[in-house]
């Protein structure tokens, strides 16, 4: 049996050939951004990403660590982006440009986390208008008070947002870009306030299942279920009483006066949402590298797997499938999915036409780009 010295006098020639490899692979690297320059060619293409995951993913044989493989591979597609973004200076972000004497909203309060996205999408000097409810943000863009709205759709921990995706069902909307926010949620409490001090912990019901683990450990406070991040810690300022606390970003401990009681407490260190641009333009974006579809399957053997086919013939990655219940059918669902590319390219359209015929009801929810 080797010493423990032994083991790391191993790992430490390991990590110098993958320092010789990670070298190469930037050279690499860097001869690819350069190319890109040259021609205009985005930084992110997320077919070649998924694919090299998948590469990596293969050539690792044991099914234990795979998922440890994945995450290491897409750390180092981050780093690769980020040396080919500071090589070329394509800038990080290309907001997206609302029709002229329309606004855009989002749902929430000052300090959200779809603020931070609304920011990101449409740039910090834009001025939001902010709904305190859901409904009233897709009604405004449905009637045409605003041009569009930013929602969140997909947490990495904690899955769809079923509110969001339940609306996108009922109102005739479409997605004109998707963005992701990295989510770090604070336990906020008045000034002064003790952790031992508090008994309930106000915040949206993702952010509470978000932080599982966290009430795991305290079992003594009492989960509030709330419409918002920033309205829960708005809210308990607005109280002042010290048994109340609320899950929500730092930002929002800044604007309402509150104390950071613990920081970063959700379960996923890497927990991020997908927020999504919606508007009544059913035009793809231009740019688009990822499409939506909303669908019934016909309730016939095989009919979800003959719509599924055509887009493993047609080398098309799917990257999230989702079901939820038919409120006008008891038992029967409607999938909402998630693939990359755009249905201004013929191939996806022809997975479209074949897919349709296996189902009984089809909606392009839209095609879009990554911001």
């Amino acid at each position: 049996m080797s010493t423990l010295d032994e083991k790391r006098s191993n790992i430490n020639e390991i990590d110098k050939d993958i320092a010789r490899l990670f070298e190469k692979r930037m050279e690499l690297v860097a001869e690819i951004g350069k190319g890109k320059g040259r021609t205009g060619k985005a930084v992110f293409d997320p077919e070649r990403e998924n694919k090299v995951i998948e590469n990596v993913s293969n050539e690792v044989k044991n099914p234990a660590i795979k998922p440890y493989a994945v995450e290491f591979t897409k750390d180092m597609m981050e780093v690769s982006k980020k040396y080919q973004r500071d090589l070329i200076g394509e800038p990080p972000v290309r907001h997206i440009d609302l029709p002229e004497g329309l606004p855009a909203g989002y749902q929430g309060a000052e300090g959200s986390y779809t603020e931070q996205a609304f920011a990101r999408i449409f740039g910090n000097e834009t001025k939001a208008r902010a709904y305190d409810r859901l409904y009233d943000l897709f009604n405004a863009i449905s009637s045409g008070k605003i041009a569009m709205g930013v929602v969140p759709y997909e947490n990495s921990s904690t899955g769809g947002v079923n509110a969001v995706t339940d609306m996108m069902r009922d109102f005739d909307l479409y997605i004109k870009a998707e963005t992701e926010v990295r989510v770090e949620h604070c336990l906020l409490g008045n000034k002064g306030v003790l952790l031992r001090d508090i008994k309930y912990v106000y915040s949206h019901p993702q952010a509470l299942s978000q932080c599982a683990g966290f009430f795991g450990n305290h079992p003594d406070l009492t989960e509030c279920s709330y419409d918002n991040t920033a309205f829960a810690a708005r809210d308990i300022a607005k109280w002042g009483r010290a048994e109340n606390g609320a899950i929500a970003s730092r930002k929002c401990a800044q604007l309402y006066g509150l104390d950071i009681i613990r920081e970063n407490i959700q379960d996923n260190s890497r927990n991020k949402t997908r927020f999504i641009v919606i508007s009544a333009d059913p035009e793809p974006t231009e740019g688009a590298e990822k499409t939506s579809i909303l669908f019934t399957s016909n309730h016939t053997p095989g009919a979800l797997y003959k719509i599924l086919e055509p887009f493993y013939e047609d080398n098309i990655n799917i990257t999230r499938i989702e079901s939820r219940p038919n409120p006008r059918r008891s038992f029967e669902y409607f999938f909402y999915l998630d693939f990359n590319g755009s249905t201004s390219r013929q191939n996806i359209l022809h997975a479209l036409d074949k897919a349709k015929v296996s189902c009984g009801y089809f909606r392009i929810l839209g095609s879009y780009r990554s911001i």
